[in-house]
């Protein structure tokens, strides 16, 4: 097997590591993975093996943008999984929302209720436009329903009657 030698580490403008191989640049990597691999300055590594860590570096890099993207506010897993593929290939993406859900960061149950109270409550939408814009935003139907019926008949049946008598009094 053809073994490629690192020949130079340098640090790059977002504290990443550059690695090159015969003064050709190779991919970059973060100080866990650097570490995790044991890469120096004259490590050796086959094809397969560079693609492997080239891999973790992208997963490492994907997770990173996840906990940027959670930092802002709740995304569901579907809409997190999309703002990364911007950036991402499918697995990396895959493997970070699925790292996010394990560390209990992306919860769609939980981002569900969030979104349906702040939608019923504060931009008072009716039930159907708060159930089209979950569904729109990835969130399973059963989560939706189950959600949905969480919230009690009479708060709708106050927000009605508040509004026939603002618009019809």
């Amino acid at each position: 097997m053809n073994n490629i030698k690192i020949t130079d580490i340098t640090k790059t403008k977002k504290g990443f590591n550059a690695l090159f191989a015969d003064d050709e640049f190779l991919f970059s990597v973060d100080d866990v993975v650097l570490y995790r691999n044991n890469i120096q300055i004259g490590s050796c590594f086959t094809q397969q093996e560079l693609a492997c860590i080239s891999k973790q570096s992208l997963d490492a890099k994907a997770v990173d943008k996840a906990y940027t993207l959670l930092s802002t506010r709740m995304h569901s897993k579907k809409e997190l999984y999309d703002k990364l593929l911007r950036k991402f290939e499918p697995e990396n993406a895959r493997y970070a929302v699925d790292k996010m859900e394990d560390l209990g960061l992306v919860d769609d149950t939980a981002f569900a209720q969030a979104k349906a109270e702040y939608l019923l409550n504060v931009k008072k939408q009716s039930l159907s436009a708060v159930k089209m814009k979950l569904s729109s935003l990835g969130i399973d139907k059963d989560i939706i329903d189950s959600v949905l019926l969480s919230f009690e008949l009479d708060n709708q049946i106050d927000d009605i009657s508040r509004l026939l008598q603002t618009k019809y009094g």
